[in-house]
């Protein structure tokens, strides 16, 4: 069963791996009919489709796990969303239909003091960050891999490549927007607000 949550509000500063036990002990307290895995320590299993980085919140969190009885998904969503937190909250329960792997991109909302300059920031010939590799640190120039969706005073909504390939966090088209305006930016707030797959599909 996928089940897809909100992480919001003081959630965004819950670590993934926090994250994962709060999951499992809520799934405890459900009392759900959820797998264990076997052996020394048996624990809830469970497999988050695209991790969120500290500090950015979200609208379109997943994560699936594996039942052991039938349980209709609204029963799902009423349980385990009464052993969550506020900011902490489920949105329903269905069975997969995309694989993990088939994700490409993620839509990001994010809120701003000013914006102003960022049109002139996407029009250089090249946006070069310091990204962090397996092998050390290398040079990228993100803009071809920035979509601009939406443009306001004070919100900037982004689509950016996400998944198990190419990945770009937007605290690093940021950090790249700071470097250029030469001022520290006032962020409001980032939210995950779509996850989708090659072809354009929502990740369901």
């Amino acid at each position: 069963m996928r089940i897809f949550f909100m992480k919001k509000d003081r959630a965004k500063y819950i670590s993934h791996l926090d994250l994962q036990r709060t999951m499992q002990r809520a799934l405890k307290r459900a009392k759900l009919p959820v797998w264990e895995t076997e052996g020394f320590n048996p624990h809830i299993y469970l497999t988050f489709a695209l991790p969120l980085s500290l500090g950015i919140e979200s609208v379109s969190e997943s994560f699936d796990v594996k039942l052991i009885a039938d349980i209709s998904p609204q029963e799902i969503c009423t349980k385990l969303g009464a052993s969550l937190s506020q900011d902490l909250q489920v949105i329903k329960a269905a069975e997969p239909i995309h694989k993990p792997v088939e994700i490409q991109k993620a839509r990001y909302e994010i809120l701003l003091s000013d914006s102003e300059k960022f049109n002139e920031y996407l029009e250089q010939d090249e946006i070069i960050i310091t990204k962090k590799t397996k092998k050390g640190q290398a040079q990228l120039d993100i803009k071809p891999l920035i979509e601009l969706e939406e443009l306001e005073k004070n919100k900037i909504i982004l689509r950016l490549p996400a998944g198990s390939g190419v990945n770009l966090n937007p605290l690093q088209v940021l950090s790249g927007f700071e470097a250029f305006t030469g001022a520290e930016l006032q962020t409001c707030s980032i939210i995950r607000t779509g996850i989708f797959c090659a072809n354009g599909e929502i990740f369901t």
